[in-house]
């Protein structure tokens, strides 16, 4: 035992010391990087990739400095023996290659107090045989919609009905660790400040999968662990993951109806289901019982409106709440826990990741009004990075164009040289921070793949999901 607890602190060592020669390298980088803004390359691509490296540094250092595994915290504090009833809710349609996985995973949760609801949204494949055949053998609940109506209706279906104090809201193409649940229950009880829990997400299989699902897997494992490790060390998640996320069923309740009924660019917006509900939780705060409707309608108000109504529901919140300079007074606590696990089963083929793409650049648009709105009353380090990469994320197709294709035009070679060069770096450090956590993992060597496809096409895709931000079309 003493000779395993040696072997694990120089491990924690080493790779403390990895880490603090990734921030050194990104410190000399930002460095060199200021220089060439000043006397060599073109301004804008210069000024661009300063701060977007200065923002890499920032995310990198908070994330190994402030985030702590709420679950790990958890253990520290006498917990109550009381079981909450959780409601495992699964929104399904066309989906017979993953369901009979999804559903089994949580029939299977170590977690006892539960009860799984699964709404069958119009499918017309064999979802909806395959779960009328799981519902006679197990105790699940199946709602089968006579024809479909988007993701966000599917859940409000499931929640009308739902008895549980927690709602665990997953994809049918997800895979749950048997003792997700059982984790995520013990970091509500741990908190009463706790809104929303979102997990760890892996591609299924990919060590034996494509490239493609390669690729996925190591970024899926750096965004999870970095961009929302730094956001959760603020308890301000800007998105709880579709994948996995368990809300306090007084956080969402208030809101299902407006989240299911969304309208943007005057359509029904089938699209932004876990941004905009993220939204409604970061723009609202854990109240008495005699306020807690007025609340709904005052987080609804600033969503719309970004007026001070916040201010005066915070008068109100409970005073028995933790509170601390992780999260402002009155605000739910929105987090992320790596402990939490799942395994995600993702678009397999580039055609359709494309879609999901796209489909998610229209989720982003939407969620600048959404999240824009009120994640400026979440702590001042995560609001500054959250508006930076906002505004860094919708001009990159500009600086693409401009540093690809104008300046090499104009015989400026230096500046597209120095932009390619600075998102290759970016790739190679996600990836060696992902090897860090995962040792004996080749497929760090992936990342830098991914980095130079979100600049270089995805990017793209933004100015696409404008154009067809009408269309509700799923695939």
């Amino acid at each position: 035992m003493s000779s395993q607890i040696v072997r694990t602190s120089e491990m924690s060592k080493s790779r403390w010391l990895v880490r603090a020669l990734i921030l050194a390298a990104v410190g000399i980088v930002l460095a060199v990087k200021l220089y060439f803004l000043i006397f060599i390359v073109d301004f804008v691509i210069g000024i661009y990739s300063f701060v977007t490296t200065a923002v890499l540094f920032t995310v990198l250092l908070l994330a190994y400095a402030r985030f702590r595994d709420p679950y790990l915290a958890a253990q520290e504090k006498v917990l109550t023996s009381a079981k909450p009833l959780v409601s495992i809710i699964v929104p399904a349609k066309n989906e017979e290659g993953n369901i009979r996985e999804c559903v089994q995973a949580c029939i299977d949760s170590t977690y006892q107090n539960k009860e799984i609801i699964i709404v069958n949204d119009g499918s017309t494949d064999r979802t909806t045989e395959i779960l009328d055949e799981m519902r006679r053998s197990s105790n699940i609940t199946v709602i089968h919609m006579s024809k479909s109506a988007g993701k966000k209706k599917a859940v409000k279906a499931a929640t009308d009905i739902a008895r549980g104090e927690i709602f665990v809201l997953t994809d049918s193409d997800i895979t749950i660790a048997p003792d997700a649940v059982e984790k995520t229950v013990e970091i509500f009880q741990s908190d009463k400040a706790v809104g929303a829990v979102t997990a760890h997400g892996r591609v299924r299989g990919a060590a034996q999968g494509n490239a493609l699902e390669k690729i996925q897997d190591v970024w899926y494992d750096g965004q999870y662990r970095i961009i929302k490790g730094i956001e959760g060390s603020f308890s301000s998640l800007t998105c709880c993951s579709g994948a996995y996320t368990a809300f306090k069923k007084e956080a969402v309740l208030p809101f299902m109806d407006r989240w299911a009924n969304d309208r943007f660019a005057g359509v029904d917006f089938k699209f932004c289901t876990d941004r905009l509900m993220t939204a409604f939780v970061l723009g609202s705060g854990p109240q008495p019982a005699s306020s807690k409707q007025a609340t709904a309608s005052r987080s609804i108000s600033i969503l719309e409106t970004g007026d001070d109504s916040l201010d005066r529901m915070k008068s109100t919140s409970d005073p028995d709440l933790e509170e601390g300079e992780d999260s402002p007074k009155g605000l739910w606590k929105v987090l992320y826990s790596p402990s939490v696990k799942v395994l995600i089963g993702p678009p397999t083929t580039f055609k359709s990741l494309i879609k999901q793409q796209i489909r998610w650049r229209k989720s982003f648009i939407r969620s600048i009004f959404a999240t824009g709105g009120v994640y400026w009353r979440r702590p001042l380090p995560a609001a500054v990075i959250y508006y930076l990469q906002t505004g860094l994320k919708i001009i990159r197709p500009l600086i693409v164009l401009n540093a690809l294709v104008l300046l090499p035009l104009q015989g400026d070679l230096l500046s597209a040289a120095f932009y390619l060069s600075g998102v290759l770096f970016t790739g190679m450090i996600y990836g060696i921070e992902f090897r860090l956590r995962n040792p004996g993992n080749s497929q760090w060597l992936y990342r830098p793949i991914m980095t130079l496809l979100s600049t270089f096409v995805f990017s793209w895709l933004l100015i696409y999901a404008a154009v067809t931000i009408r269309k509700s079309a799923w695939r």
